[in-house]
């Protein structure tokens, strides 16, 4: 398996001593290599085992990245000649799982880095075998699911009925529940509430059939839509009726409109009813249904 270890230094020359030392050390060794804390906004951070971090900056502008580095499983503090005078005891109250002073024993640094991998892996190993491949996926998952339309994030084509949405939504939805990542990290708890709250929030476009035409509609005008912006009321200009989805409901829909165009509004209130009762909480045939029952004087 595939090791992930970001560094984290502003000199220059320990961070690339540190970075080839590791990568010809550790097999299936990746690295990442930053001189500022921003760069590691940048990055996944949950997918790294561990940080090497070194106390080059003040303390309180190493405090300020504290927040970032704690995202990371375990981070390994090192203190350099110029940096504040650190101790073993505030490394510790700070949460980092190993701790060394410049000049760095390389042997050392070297035990400590396989350890807080091992440790890891062993946390991993620790979730049922459904957990662990669920960990082992997610990532993917939270990564790829802002490159994706709704369709695409629930695995369905764009002409999926409501039966397949709801199909897909469910499984995704369960799949991903908070509740199955309960003894996971902080941060893989998270990314599982944020998929779970896509799936719910793409199923409230797909499945509203209102939503779903101007929604279509977007992606048709522009591709790359991904979201549905529901602060934004978006003219609707297509068909109403395209909002109808149950095929029959749709065509009593239209006779009842060619009814109400010749007059005849209770063979139109007789064809809006049927198509209500196949097509439940549709707001176009609410509005259809009001406007005949003004006419009948209902």
């Amino acid at each position: 398996m595939k090791k992930k270890i970001a560094i984290l230094m502003q000199d220059q020359r320990y961070l690339n001593s540190i970075e080839k030392f590791l990568l010809t050390n550790i097999e299936g060794c990746e690295c990442f290599a930053a001189t500022e804390a921003s760069a590691l906004s940048t990055q996944d951070i949950d997918s790294f085992d561990t940080l090497i971090v070194s106390s080059v900056v003040g303390e309180g502008i190493w405090l300020k990245a504290m927040p970032i580095i704690r995202k990371f499983k375990t981070f390994i503090l090192i203190a350099v000649q110029n940096g504040p005078d650190l101790t073993e005891a505030v490394a510790k109250k700070y949460g980092a799982s190993a701790f060394f002073k410049v000049p760095l024993n390389a042997e050392q640094v070297l035990k400590a880095v396989r350890e807080v991998i091992e440790k890891v892996e062993n946390d991993i190993s620790q979730f049922n075998p459904v957990t662990r491949d669920l960990l082992l996926g997610i990532e993917e998952t939270y990564s790829s699911m802002n490159n994706k339309n709704y369709y695409d994030f629930l695995e369905l084509p764009i002409n999926a009925p409501i039966i397949d949405v709801k199909r897909n939504y469910l499984a995704l939805a369960r799949k991903f529940h908070p509740d199955k990542f309960r003894n996971a990290a902080s941060a893989i708890k998270e990314k599982a509430y944020e998929i779970t709250k896509r799936a719910n929030e793409a199923y409230s476009v797909l499945a509203n059939p209102s939503r779903k035409v101007i929604y279509d509609k977007m992606l048709k005008e522009n591709p790359e839509t991904k979201r549905f912006d529901f602060r934004i009321k978006v003219s609707y200009e297509a068909n109403p009726e395209d909002t109808i989805q149950n095929q029959q409901a749709r065509r009593f829909a239209i006779m009842a409109k060619k009814a109400m165009e010749s007059g005849d509004y209770r063979s139109a209130l007789t064809q809006l009813k049927m198509a209500a009762a196949m097509e439940k909480n549709n707001s176009y045939l609410a509005e259809l249904i009001d406007e005949v029952n003004k006419k009948l004087g209902n």
